[in-house]
């Protein structure tokens, strides 16, 4: 078995190395080939503020994935692309099919916003206080990738307490354009996606089909997902655009439940099944009300049915620690956003705007306590509602090219809850050239969940919003050797009554959710990238962080210390790339019902991928997910799975 316990070991460096002398190795005129597709461009972040800047400009950590940067990678989830970022940690439970989330600096996976398209996905009706599961969020429509680390309330509102990742699809092209794309590997891998795109004067569209089939990559594991999405823009003389966006997504899924040990550990060897039906729609006018001045109007809906079949958790044979449950929820959020942008000076620039976020969220099924041995089943039905009305300030001043300041306050109304006031301030300073100084300060809310006020066994209706602060100090120094960059990020971040089961009264055998904890996060973040050679790329990433419950110095559940990852990209011919990632994670604390062990060892893995360019049109493709077969758990007993290969061809024609 291939672990290491504590922080990185030997493997880990020796293994590294081994990858990169044998890419060079298999290709010694790779000095030969055609430069590396390098973006120059400046892009343009739509996340981080209500004000759109370019990345180099704004004050805001902002990390940007395009396509043209992760194609070669062959990535078939979206959990492998935001894994390469510091500060972040993604972990599956046990395979495809099993529930993925996302911690941004250590926080819990609900208390960042995911958002595809601008449109927020969180779902507060789960179980899990509303974070999003990654695993039925497929990579085929995106474009790009935009990740705010931070509290990010001051735009976004309640669910962005640690951070935002927006998930930008692709738009209409300049030419009509058709894609077809094909795949399959092991465990009945199956994957098929039909993409077309094009214009007509000044009107541009862009539809994709997709269906992912995954069955067996550990025992019980089942995942088939479809999902048919679109978009359209319209512009008049670049002075009123329009944009449309909407996808619909179906996924049906089985694995082990949550807390039950998994494949190695669960004692009961009945899977969970999930089943998702879920529309995005989102709609964008953009207008010029006089030189200068500009607004925007957004109107966007999420409408998601879950349905769960739980089949319980035993702690020993005949004992139930959770009782099996079915149910399904019903979630539709409305959410309308008017915003006016001004430029007043070459140096100032404001933005104002208004928000109203409806949400209405019901569910039903039962829970069958007779295991518990209470009488009869119990209903878990609920039906909860609320609107929040919103006020947001922010401005940008840029006082000379060496300062950029970012301001903005946000006023939250929510029905039934306090009033919120969340700030933000950030500043990037360049006292040097090629080397700039952030930091920021920033505070965030949360609202409780639906399912956290409404559940008729845990719930209660009389629990606060959760809140943080959050500090961070930045440093950026590009080099002109190599073409590299360094960032060094130091955070900490304090969150406030978290809510979780009161401990007193689970002693008594009464459970009840309360504002409880107070955490703490801190740490550091390292991402360096570098192009030493025309045809080579290199990327490095760290993180060490430090989470605990104040009060109890108790660690937080699935929080490594320590993570980090290497990657090489090699275009060895015009027509072939090769791409090798390291990732490797320290130990972690988890619980699971049947066993006493609370640390997960530490891991490594390697990934490889291969693309070749038949011609204008053809190209094939081949990767290895952990290509050395390493065994080892994201959660206590559920195995990940081994080498998984998978290959494929894709067709691109311009009509």
């Amino acid at each position: 078995m291939k672990r290491f316990p504590q922080g990185f070991s030997k493997q880990y460096f020796v293994t590294g190395t081994g990858i990169l002398g044998f890419t060079f190795c298999l290709f010694p005129s790779a000095g030969l080939a055609e430069p590396l597709p390098v973006e120059t461009l400046d892009p343009v972040v739509v996340t981080a503020t209500a004000l759109p800047t370019s990345q180099s400009r704004t004050p805001i950590q902002t990390t940007v994935f395009t396509r043209t940067g992760f194609d070669s990678q062959q990535p078939n989830r979206l959990g492998t692309l935001l894994q390469q970022t510091p500060g972040i940690f993604v972990d599956e439970m046990g395979g495809r099919s099993g529930i993925s989330s996302l911690y941004i600096r250590g926080g819990d996976p609900n208390f960042t916003m995911v958002l595809l398209d601008g449109v927020p996905l969180n779902d507060p009706t789960n179980q899990r206080g509303g974070s999003v599961d990654l695993s039925s969020l497929t990579p085929e429509r995106i474009e790009r990738i935009e990740i705010v680390k931070g509290p990010a309330s001051v735009f976004y509102g309640s669910d962005a307490m640690a951070g935002v990742v927006n998930v930008i699809t692709q738009k209409g092209t300049a030419a009509d354009r058709l894609v077809a794309r094909t795949e399959g590997g092991q465990w009945g891998y199956t994957r098929g996606i039909l993409q077309t795109s094009g214009s007509a004067d000044r009107f541009r569209y862009a539809g994709s089909a997709a269906f992912t089939r995954n069955d067996g990559q550990v025992t019980g594991n089942r995942f088939a997902s479809g999902t048919i999405g679109g978009h359209v823009n319209w512009s008049l003389r670049d002075s009123l655009k329009f944009e449309l966006t909407g996808q619909y997504t179906n996924t049906d899924t089985r694995s082990f439940p949550e807390g039950s040990g998994g494949t190695r550990l669960a004692i009961l060897r009945t899977p969970e099944r999930r089943r998702t039906h879920e529309i995005v729609s989102g709609f964008n006018l953009t207008f010029p009300l006089a030189p200068n001045w500009e607004h925007q109007l957004t109107a966007n809906v999420l409408h998601r049915q879950h349905n769960v079949d739980n089949p319980g958790v035993l702690s020993a044979p005949g004992r139930f620690r959770i009782p099996p449950t079915v149910f399904e929820t019903d979630f539709t959020r409305m959410r309308l956003h008017w915003t006016l942008r001004a430029s007043l000076k070459e140096f100032l620039q404001m933005a104002g705007g208004l928000q109203l976020v409806h949400e209405n969220g019901t569910r039903t099924g039962t829970q069958d306590l007779t295991v518990l041995g209470f009488p009869s089943p119990v209903a878990s039905n609920f039906e909860q509602s609320r609107t929040t009305p919103a006020g947001i300030l922010e401005t940008i001043v840029t006082p000379n090219e060496q300062v950029r300041i970012s301001a903005g306050i946000r006023v939250d109304g929510p029905e039934n809850a306090p009033v919120q006031v969340t700030p933000r301030l950030a500043v990037s300073v360049q006292p040097f050239p090629r080397t700039t100084i952030r930091g920021q300060y920033g505070e965030g809310f949360k609202l409780p969940s639906l399912n956290a006020l409404g559940d008729p066994i845990i719930g209660n209706p009389h629990l606060s919003p959760e809140s943080s602060a959050a500090w961070e100090v930045g440093i950026i120094r590009s080099n002109p050797v190599w073409d590299s960059e360094i960032r060094l990020t130091w955070f900490h971040n304090t969150y406030f009554n978290q809510i979780d089961l009161d401990p007193v009264l689970a002693r008594q055998q009464t459970f009840l959710l309360v504002n409880l904890n107070k955490v703490r996060t801190q740490g550091i973040e390292l991402n360096v990238v570098a192009i030493p050679f025309p045809n080579v790329s290199l990327k490095g990433w760290f993180t060490y962080l430090d989470a605990r419950i104040l009060g109890t110095n108790a660690p937080l559940r699935n929080r490594p210390k320590a993570s980090g990852g290497f990657a090489v990209r090699v275009q060895a011919t015009p027509a072939l790339t090769i791409r090798s990632q390291l990732q490797a994670v320290g130990t972690r604390f988890d619980l699971q019902i049947p066993t006493t062990q609370t640390r997960a060892p530490g891991y490594y893995r390697i990934d490889l991928a291969a693309t070749y360019a038949l011609n204008d049109a053809w190209k094939i493709f081949g990767a290895v997910d952990n290509l050395t077969n390493v065994t080892y758990d994201d959660f206590l007993g559920f195995s990940a799975p081994g080498t998984w290969v998978r290959f494929g061809v894709e067709g691109n024609w311009e009509m």
